[in-house]
C-alpha cells in the first residue's frame, strides 16, 4: 500500500473516530478530533484527485491527463534540457578530460602482451597498403620522389636501376615480408617493450608523447562536440516518441510517483493540523 494510501485511510479513521467520540462520549473533544479528520480528509482526497489529474485523463476531472496531453511539448522539452542543461559541450568536455584518456590508453599499454595476439590484423593491412602502392598513380609519384635522388638518376642512365619496377616489387614483396616480420619472436618481444614504454611516457606528466595525445584527443572531443550538436536533443525526442502514452507515463510515475506520494502524506497531515488550528479558533470565539 502506499504512503498516501496509508494517509488517507488513517484520515478517514480519524474522522469516523470524532464522530463516535461526538456523539457518544465528549461533543467538544469529538468536534476537534472530528474537525480535524475532515481536514485531514479533504487535503488527502484533494492531492490523491491532483495526482490522478497528473499522470491520468478521466473523463469525470476536468483538463486531466496532464502529461498525456501535453506529450510532444514535454518530450521536446526533455530533449532541450538534457542537451543545453545537463549535457552540454562544456560538461561533456570537462567529464572527458578529467577521464584523462591519455593515461589510460599508457595503462593499457604498459600491460599490453603480445606474445599470443592476433596479428592477422596488421597482415591485411599490410596487403592493403601493397595494393594501394601497386596503383599506377602511386608507383608513378613514388618512383618521381625516387628519381629526385642524384644516385637514383646516375643508375637510371646506366640501366643499372629502374624506379618503376622496384616500387613495385616492394609492394609485391610487401605483405610476405610483412608476415614474416609480425611472426618473428625477436620482433614481437622489441614492438612490445616499445609499446610499454610508450605506456610510460603516456602516464608521464609533460612528456612529449603525452603532450601529443593529449592535442590529438582535444582535436578530437571539439570535432566530436561540434559534430553532435543538436544531436542528444534530437536523439532524446526520437527515443521518446517510440514510447506510448502509457510507456511514458508508467515511466515516469514510476520514477515520481514514490516522492510524490510525501504531497498526499503532508496534504493529510497539515489538513488534520489546520482543522485543528480552525476548531481551537472556533472554541475561542464568543458565540461558540
Amino acid at each position: 500500500m502506499r504512503k498516501g494510501d496509508v494517509a488517507l485511510l488513517v484520515s478517514l479513521v480519524l474522522y469516523a473516530a470524532g464522530w463516535l467520540v461526538f456523539v457518544n462520549y465528549d461533543a467538544h473533544a469529538g468536534e476537534f478530533i472530528r474537525t480535524a479528520g475532515e481536514a485531514s480528509l479533504i487535503g488527502g482526497l484533494c492531492d490523491y484527485i491532483a495526482l490522478k489529474m497528473l499522470f491520468e485523463k478521466k473523463w469525470y476531472l476536468p483538463n486531466s491527463g496532464v502529461l498525456p496531453r501535453n506529450r510532444l511539448r514535454l518530450v521536446a522539452a526533455i530533449g532541450t534540457t538534457v542537451e543545453n542543461e545537463w549535457l552540454t559541450p562544456v560538461t561533456i568536455h570537462r567529464k572527458l578530460t578529467e577521464y584523462d584518456l591519455a593515461a589510460r590508453i599508457g595503462r593499457w599499454l604498459e600491460q599490453l602482451s603480445l606474445r599470443d595476439a592476433d596479428l592477422t590484423f596488421f597482415e591485411q593491412q599490410a596487403m592493403r597498403i601493397a595494393d594501394w602502392i601497386k596503383r599506377p598513380q602511386a608507383v608513378s609519384s613514388i618512383a618521381a620522389e625516387l628519381k629526385l635522388e642524384p644516385m637514383v638518376r646516375i643508375l637510371e642512365r646506366l640501366y643499372l636501376f629502374n624506379a618503376e619496377r622496384t616500387v613495385l616489387k616492394f609492394a609485391e614483396s610487401l605483405p610476405e615480408r610483412f608476415s614474416k616480420l609480425v611472426h618473428d619472436p625477436e620482433f614481437r618481444q622489441y614492438l612490445e617493450s616499445e609499446l610499454h614504454h610508450l605506456g610510460v611516457q603516456l602516464q608521464t606528466a609533460d612528456s612529449i608523447e603525452r603532450n601529443h595525445v593529449e592535442a590529438w584527443v582535444e582535436k578530437l572531443l571539439n570535432a566530436a562536440i561540434g559534430a553532435s550538436r543538436g544531436e542528444i536533443a534530437r536523439l532524446v525526442v526520437e527515443n521518446l516518441n517510440r514510447l506510448s502514452d502509457e510507456q511514458i507515463r508508467v515511466q515516469i510515475e514510476s520514477k515520481t510517483r514514490p516522492h510524490l506520494e510525501w504531497i498526499r502524506v503532508n496534504g493529510s497531515l497539515f489538513g488534520a493540523l489546520f482543522g485543528l488550528g480552525a476548531a481551537f479558533l472556533r472554541s475561542l470565539a464568543p458565540f461558540a
